[in-house]
């Protein structure tokens, strides 16, 4: 073997030694770069998961809150119905009490609600109609208890059912439908604590 052989077997020997150590340390940070990698991959899917999980949670909760919401508002609301539909039907037997007892309730009314000093009643026209026929003496007694001097009208009032008192300017209306409403709150609450 010459001089120049032994240079070259030793430059390549050299090459190979190096291009060797040069490849392991190549492959030692490329599997140090893929472990990093993998690891951050690892936590940033994790992140990515967690961060999933808690926007799905939102979204139910979301969701949940919603449909409580909108359960809620449908319970109130047939609630609203069924003592609205109590009231209508308390209006309605009202209307349909026998004369006696019915035209007895109006006389109640005018009494409780009456001023002292004179008045004009007023009556609706089906009332008028079927008046019994001592209902004005009646009338002037009961409010009389109220030092009240009153005259029935022959006029119809433009209500359904009930009394209108006018004393001059002061008007006090007494029909079934205005009491139920003046009393509205009071008659929900107790229709509520029977029906729920």
């Amino acid at each position: 073997m010459t001089g120049l052989d032994k240079i070259l077997n030793k430059i390549n020997g050299d090459s190979a030694a190096r291009v060797e150590a040069i490849t392991e340390n190549a492959e030692k940070q490329c599997a140090q770069i893929t472990a990093q990698a993998e690891e951050d991959g690892k936590k940033l899917a994790s992140k990515i998961e967690a961060d999933a999980r808690k926007e799905s949670e939102n979204i139910i909760s979301m969701a949940r809150s919603g449909a409580e919401q909108t359960e809620k508002r449908a319970v109130l609301a047939a609630k609203v119905e069924a003592v609205n539909s109590v009231l209508k039907e308390l209006l309605a037997s009202l209307l349909a009490l026998p004369e006696s007892e019915y035209f007895s309730a109006v006389l109640k009314l005018a009494r409780d609600n009456a001023m002292s000093g004179e008045c004009v009643a007023k009556l609706s026209s089906r009332d008028l109609a079927r008046l019994p026929s001592d209902f004005d003496k009646k009338l002037a007694a009961e409010l009389a208890e109220k030092k009240a001097a009153c005259v029935l009208s022959k006029e119809p009032a433009d209500i359904e059912s009930g009394i209108i008192l006018i004393y001059g300017d002061i008007e006090i209306n007494c029909s079934f439908e205005a009491v139920i409403e003046a009393n509205a709150d009071i008659y929900k609450a107790k229709i509520s604590e029977i029906i729920f």
